[in-house]
């Protein structure tokens, strides 16, 4: 069980420890505030704070670590929370807890990707899945002519990258920013965990990845009977 699994566990041994008189009881009553702000608990470090306050007024050093963490922490979850309101509407996120979506992105760090630029490149391996934060991107693909044929746009909110993640097969198209544009790259491992946890996840990616398949097919027709 990792420190931001079990920090109320923490905190419980802690407290009886330091009832019992044990004054090394606040270092780890400290780590399970650690653990708390890992997780995005951010009125659960809040309140154990105030315990440490009680507990021992006149240790400023410990009182100013912990006052540092809870603020870094306070400006993590401020930064998903404006980050994060595209991504929260998505389709595939809609049966996650709010407090789960957020503490998840706070541990995922932005892709930057200028204009121009591709993100993922047809033919090529993938084991993650890309979340669209700020921006625009194109989707192309070759068709039997080795020709690139845009079959869609991915804007705030949209997601990419699933088929490569659940076929385990090589990315079926090329996505690039038509403007200068901001991901959030989610691991496979990740992405395992909140399919395991959400069932819901797990028919929304392959539903979605069943429409992709139909799009790519239609446009590749449409440019067959265009003659273009």
């Amino acid at each position: 069980m990792s420190a931001s699994e079990g920090y109320r566990d923490v905190f419980r041994r802690a407290s009886e420890r330091w009832l019992e008189g044990d004054r090394t009881a606040l270092d780890e009553f400290e780590k399970g505030i650690d653990g708390a702000l890992e997780a995005g608990d951010l009125a659960a470090a809040l309140s154990a704070h105030q315990k440490l306050l009680a507990w021992a007024p006149g240790d400023s050093d410990r009182h100013g670590r912990v006052a540092g963490a809870i603020a870094a922490g306070r400006d993590r979850l401020e930064q998903a929370a404006n980050t994060s309101p595209s991504v929260e509407n998505a389709p595939l996120f809609s049966g996650v807890p709010r407090e789960e979506l957020v503490s998840v992105l706070t541990s995922v760090e932005p892709i930057r990707v200028p204009a121009g630029t591709a993100a993922v490149t047809e033919g090529e391996p993938g084991d993650s899945l890309f979340l669209v934060v700020q921006g625009t991107l194109a989707v192309t693909t070759r068709d039997a002519s080795g020709t690139d044929v845009e079959i869609g746009r991915l804007n705030p909110g949209d997601f990419f990258g699933e088929v490569a993640l659940l076929t385990q097969k090589p990315r079926t198209a090329t996505v690039t920013a038509a403007i200068d544009s901001e991901l959030l790259r989610l691991d496979a491992e990740t992405v395992t965990e909140l399919r395991r946890r959400h069932p819901d996840i797990d028919a929304s990616l392959k539903e979605f990845h069943r429409r992709r398949a139909e799009q790519t097919v239609e446009a590749l027709l449409e440019r067959r009977r265009s003659g273009a």
